[in-house]
């Protein structure tokens, strides 16, 4: 990865012309959670502004479901890698206020409206996990912690969804779902040669980790977070039950 560092400029340059066009953009986010995954972050994040901008651009102009999918994805890894406050930072950096803003209107919907699967879910679930338990702006008032319990909700619909193949992940598996518009042969081609990579392979039982970190932020916020809990999960009975049977089989007991 350091050998790429003077070769930055020149690969953002690519990730821009293929972000620009909707039969590429998917290899734009290929290349983006490349650089996010092996980049040292000191040469990555003072560029980070600029791809942000180059992402919000498109988001205005094309908000397809597709593109919605791609961007929120890589907003989870960079949670997960880098933390929510950097998300935040980063974000607040084009205008105040964004990176919440964001949550609420694009990546809180994007998984209401489907639940991800496999990588994509696990990769999701460190990201939600790491805002829920390491974002003191969603605890400072009553908005923030509204987006909590809407976060909490999505987090656990992964875990509940027979869709996400959460517990059926291994490093052989190839992730790639989306279509591509060429020939089977080329299709084949492409995924046999591009495996994929778990970006937090440390991280063994995702909804384990979601309920254990969920546990520590009630034991440091006594009283605070189970109602928080209750406003996300109650309205479906599902859920509840679902989270409740992490919560079990994890051994954590919620104050």
């Amino acid at each position: 990865p350091n050998d790429l560092v003077p070769h930055l400029l020149g690969i953002l340059g690519v990730f821009q012309k293929l972000v620009s066009s909707k039969a590429n953009e998917q290899y734009a986010f290929d290349l983006l959670r490349g650089i996010a995954m092996y980049m040292p972050p000191e040469a990555f994040l003072p560029r980070m502004k600029d791809i942000l901008q180059i992402l919000m651009m498109k988001l205005q102009q094309s908000k397809t479901p597709k593109y919605v999918n791609l961007i929120t994805h890589f907003f989870a890894l960079f949670v997960g890698k880098f933390g929510s406050q950097a998300y935040l930072d980063q974000l607040n950096q084009l205008q105040p206020g964004m990176g919440l803003m964001l949550l609420v209107q694009v990546w809180v919907p994007r998984l209401q409206a489907a639940s991800p699967s496999r990588l994509e879910a696990k990769t999701q679930m460190v990201g939600l996990t790491k805002l829920l338990c390491e974002t003191p702006a969603l605890l400072a008032d009553a908005n923030g912690r509204q987006i909590w319990s809407q976060i909490l909700a999505c987090a656990v619909k992964i875990v509940c969804s027979s869709g996400s193949y959460l517990n059926s992940l291994s490093v052989q598996e190839n992730d790639d779902d989306a279509e591509i518009g060429y020939d089977a042969t080329f299709s084949v081609l492409h995924f046999a040669t591009r495996p994929a990579k778990d970006p937090f392979a440390e991280v063994q039982d995702a909804g384990a980790s979601l309920v254990q970190s969920v546990g520590r932020l009630c034991a440091s916020h006594p009283g605070q977070i189970t109602p928080m809990i209750a406003q996300g999960l109650s309205p479906d009975p599902k859920l509840s039950a679902g989270f409740d049977g992490l919560c079990q089989k994890a051994g954590v007991q919620l104050s």
